[in-house]
């Protein structure tokens, strides 16, 4: 962990910002004064260029927004895939591969798109010079792609952010004051507890931060959203229930059941086969893990056992429409422990270890108390039976109750976004 910081910091020439709070506050108040004479050029412009950041398409929160603005007369949107995941001990060709699914995605999608790399000629693209953006969308806030599709190579744009999970965990600095988050031009958050933790915990005091709703949930919601069928066809309808483990099996918050539950819970799709379909829906980072911890022929040969039994099926990428067509969710998932609430449907909290309680902001803590909750495997097979299968739901009126009060007042977050960007862009403003 300690080379690894040290190397991206080195590689991101951000040593001293990050060391001193002082340097951090200076370059803040300088690039707030590039970013205001960013948004009077900006506003003089007929025609706006926006740039997404891509990472991969688990994590991927703007389709809508970016079809409003296709959609518009004003704005340019444009989609550029990135490297993910990208550390001192990375796989390369890992990377690469991912890179490759996640433009295949974007062009499904039907976005005029760019993968940061150029296959054909093996370099990586200027994206700043090719597509010279005036207003940069961010996936992720960490330094977990090349310095060269990073925020700091956009500080004189204007950046945005949302969220690409609920921030549920008490891990405030790196969730909200992280020099990333201060030079932002706008951090959208889901709610106004994050609005809070943003004015308590970053040096800007929240200066920049914009409520507009969860973003990456509003197909949950969305009433003229039709999820697509991607759940594996069966000879009788069953019950679908989506297992999402977490990626941290080697340290932090003691949250990953992983390496406990692995094979049992393949032992539970099997017998269960007749009445229950599952999903695996690991957690991007979790394979690049394993493949450190079991080497890479373990890990796929795991993955394909999933993908190739007749009720299960392997999930990487996109899941909205995965959520939508399940029946219930079992997880160790910090920022699932919010969305999944979104569906209302009955979820399952695996308690690797009761201290996990005191990771929880109240927010997530708020959203863990909606959750049924399991410390083994057989409790696990208890909820299968008797909520999943038996319908004994008992937290239902509770989930309804916690979404309207906290979680959906009836507008979509890209919605806001919008009405946001033109009242802002505006040329009268």
């Amino acid at each position: 962990m300690f080379l690894d910081t040290l190397y991206k910091s080195l590689t991101f020439g951000d040593f001293f910002i990050t060391a001193s709070p002082w340097i951090q506050k200076r370059s803040i108040k300088r690039i707030r004064k590039r970013q205001e004479q960013a948004l009077r050029n900006v506003r003089q412009k007929e025609r706006i260029s926006v740039v997404f950041f891509l990472q991969t398409s688990s994590i991927w929160k703007y389709d809508k927004l970016y079809w409003k603005l296709k959609n518009s007369d004003r704005y340019e949107p444009h989609v550029v895939v990135s490297p993910y995941n990208v550390h001192l001990y990375y796989d390369k060709q890992e990377c690469l591969k991912v890179m490759e699914k996640t433009f295949a995605f974007a062009l499904e999608q039907g976005y005029d798109a760019t993968c940061a790399y150029d296959f054909e000629n093996k370099r990586w693209r200027n994206i700043r010079k090719m597509l010279n953006p005036d207003v940069v969308f961010f996936s992720k806030p960490y330094k977990d792609t090349l310095p060269q599709y990073h925020l700091y190579r956009f500080k004189d744009k204007l950046s945005l952010y949302t969220p690409y999970g609920f921030l549920c965990i008490d891990i405030y600095r790196i969730s909200y004051n992280l020099p990333f988050h201060n030079l932002l031009w706008k951090f959208l958050v889901e709610t106004k507890f994050q609005q809070e933790f943003s004015e308590q915990y970053s040096l800007c005091k929240g200066d920049n931060t914009l409520v507009v709703g969860a973003l990456g949930s509003e197909q949950l919601v969305d009433p003229d959203y039709r999820p697509a069928e991607v759940w594996k066809p069966q000879e009788h309808p069953k019950k679908r229930v989506v297992w999402a483990p977490h990626h941290t099996v080697d340290y932090l918050f003691n949250f990953s059941n992983f390496l406990n539950y692995c094979e049992p819970m393949l032992e539970l799709a099997e017998k269960y086969q007749d009445q229950i379909q599952f999903a695996f829906k690991p957690h991007p980072v979790l394979k690049f893990k394993l493949i450190n911890l079991w080497g890479k022929e373990k890990t796929e040969q795991y993955y394909r056992r999933w993908a190739e039994m007749p009720n299960t099926q392997l999930e990487e990428g996109y899941y909205n429409d995965l959520f939508l067509g399940s029946d219930a969710l079992i997880h160790d998932c910090a920022s699932f422990t919010a969305e999944y609430l979104f569906t209302r449907k009955p979820v399952l909290f695996m308690v690797r270890d009761p201290e996990v309680e005191k990771h929880w902001n109240p927010f997530g803590k708020r959203c863990f108390e909606q959750h049924y909750h399991a410390e083994s495997i057989e409790a696990v097979e208890r909820f299968l039976t008797d909520t999943v299968l038996g319908g004994n739901d008992p937290m239902r009126e509770d989930r309804e109750a916690f979404f309207h009060q906290y979680l959906f007042d009836g507008t979509l977050p890209s919605e806001r976004i919008y009405q946001f960007l033109n009242e802002t862009l505006s040329k009268q403003s």
